[in-house]
């Protein structure tokens, strides 16, 4: 249980860069969506409040436009009657009533434009007046009649004496040449033409627009889509007299609607400089809809891409588990690969050399006096023990090569070569070859195991060389890709044949064994584990009964140098 434990620990140990890595990243990635979504948020909600202030504007500005032309035609309406007094200081009840048809005409806002005497009877107006209609109850009359020069009155929302529906009267005084009182001209308009003005808006499904009087109509309601409320009512939160109060120009704001507890983006401004103010509201709801529908897209993304990394991180430890348990397994087996190559080499050579003694025993005593069949096993048995005698070390190389802790520093070649040309001096003085070798420089690798590679391509080159020929072999370097040095060992013997260039790397892989013999397939493989351990590669060119050309590549020492 304890091992057990110990082991879990230990890969916890090893493992946590990878879990803290995936943490981080997942953080990483939940943080920029977090404020990717905040963001955004915010983005709806400048839209919202800027959409807000533009359609308030526009819808200001709309009604302020058809309050100026009701006024102007009021006006233009008094300078008409003050017109036809001076022909006949006493209009009759439908004097004016064409005039006013015609000026009605260019008003669709209004209902109509009449004309009350000083006594408040309606006496005319656009398309004729019922008779009998006085409105000298109305405060607006009043208004207009006990105070001169007020200018434009706009009434509270009241009930039509002859349409019956709800409407704003907007009103102006008429005076007569002596300054008295001579009546009053005024244009009623239905709340219903605001709220089909208002209908017309994109405000959203819970948005709203009002119309409301300002601070000195004490913020009478006049006109609100959707209804909520009745018109006339007064009925305001503190806060919101309070706000409008400190800033009357206008201001955007969020608050919940008293009417209908929607809570809203808020925009208000007066109208021109007429005593109401419009407010757009567009509902929270209804742009934070919009954005819950993106955050929706990104929580999903979020979570897949966490379960990816999840999935993805716990395949990633179980992959890397296995890995290394294989590691540990190929480092045992090569451990043991090793150990049973010492103890081979050590315990074949001895009955080999047995095998080899007692056989040269036997060709010495008995050669000539058994018959010629004896003679020739009795060949085959030494030259056996012979070629498995000079295996068993290659071998042993062949398994160091690969699995001998690296040990790098710097090699210069020159020395390597003139070590070479010493061991092998009694082979090429026997081939009568001619080695030339050209300035070599230092390479970052093992000096024991480059050795090797060079004498194993020269031992080749003297090999493979037929007698009749003079062997000559060249050893040359030059600069090769970034870093890496490309040497080249040419001969000039038997050659080889294309499709036996990637053959002559293998393990036991030898060509023309009788015609040549000597060799244990062995040293080209030996010579690619070598090249490839120090990151290099190693290649063939090859002519038939003309020269073969080995290349390689190795990594330049000042390389390291740089690097450090």
């Amino acid at each position: 249980m304890r091992g057990v434990l110990l082991n879990a620990l230990r890969f916890v140990a090893t493992k946590w860069p990878i879990v803290a890595l995936l943490v981080f990243v997942n953080l990483s990635v939940l943080a920029l969506i977090w404020v990717s979504l905040d963001n955004s948020r915010r983005q709806h909600q400048d839209r919202a409040e800027i959409t807000s202030r533009n359609t308030n504007r526009l819808v200001a500005q709309s009604i302020a436009g058809d309050i100026d032309r009701i006024d102007l035609a009021l006006l233009t309406t008094i300078d008409e009657i003050g017109r036809l007094r001076q022909a006949s200081p006493k209009l009759e009840p439908g004097t004016l009533t064409p005039f006013l048809t015609r000026l009605q005409g260019r008003l669709p806002m209004a209902d109509s434009v009449r004309l009350a005497g000083p006594d408040g009877v309606v006496i005319d107006g656009s398309g004729g007046v019922p008779a009998g209609i006085n409105i000298v109850d109305r405060d607006y009359f009043a208004k207009l009649r006990d105070k001169a020069a007020t200018g434009l009155v706009i009434s509270q929302p009241i009930l039509g004496r002859v349409s019956n529906k709800w409407v704003l009267i907007f009103a102006r005084r008429v005076d007569l040449a002596d300054g008295g009182f001579g009546g009053i001209v005024f244009a009623p308009v239905t709340i219903d033409w605001f709220e089909q003005k208002f209908n017309g808006l994109e405000v959203g499904v819970g948005g709203t627009v009002v119309m409301r009087g300002d601070a000195s109509r004490d913020f009478d309601l006049l006109a609100r889509v959707p209804h909520a409320g009745y018109v006339g009512q007064t009925k305001v939160s503190d806060t919101f007299r309070a706000r409008i109060t400190a800033k009357p120009e206008g201001d955007t704001y969020q608050a919940a609607a008293g009417a209908d507890g929607i809570h809203r983006t808020f925009s208000y401004r007066p109208i021109a400089n007429y005593p109401l103010i419009t407010l757009v509201g567009l509902a929270t709801e209804d742009y934070v809809g919009e954005w819950r529908k993106e955050a929706a897209k990104l929580a999903g993304l979020a979570g897949a891409f966490l379960l990816v990394t999840v999935f993805s991180g716990i395949g990633l430890l179980r992959t890397w588990r296995t890995l290394e348990r294989r590691t540990e397994e190929l480092a045992r087996s090569n451990a043991d690969l090793e150990q049973f190559a010492y103890v081979a080499s050590h315990d074949l050579q001895s009955p080999l050399r047995n095998i080899s003694g007692y056989a040269q025993l036997l060709a010495r005593r008995y050669k000539g006096r058994l018959d010629e069949d004896a003679d020739e096993f009795i060949d085959y048995i030494v030259g056996g023990a012979q070629h498995m005698s000079a295996m068993i070390p290659d071998l042993l190389n062949y398994a160091r090569a690969s699995t001998a802790p690296q040990v790098l520093s710097e090699v210069k070649l020159d020395d390597i070569l003139q070590s070479v040309q010493t061991n092998l001096g009694s082979t090429i003085a026997a081939a009568g070859a001619e080695i030339t070798v050209g300035p070599l420089p230092t390479v970052r690798a093992e000096p024991r195991q480059v050795e090797s590679l060079f004498q194993n391509l020269i031992e080749n080159a003297l090999t493979y060389h037929p007698p009749d020929r003079k062997a000559r072999i060249s050893i040359t370097a030059e600069p090769g890709s970034t870093g890496m040095w490309r040497f080249a060992v040419a001969d000039n013997g038997i050659g080889i044949e294309s499709q036996y260039f990637d053959k002559i790397f293998g393990v036991f892989q030898r060509l023309e064994p009788n015609r040549f013999p000597g060799g244990t397939g062995i040293g080209l493989a030996l010579c690619r584990r070598i090249v490839t351990r120090f990151g290099g590669t190693i290649w063939v060119e090859s002519k038939p009964d003309i020269g073969t050309t080995f290349f390689f590549t190795l990594q330049d020492a000042k390389v390291e140098e740089q690097k450090d």
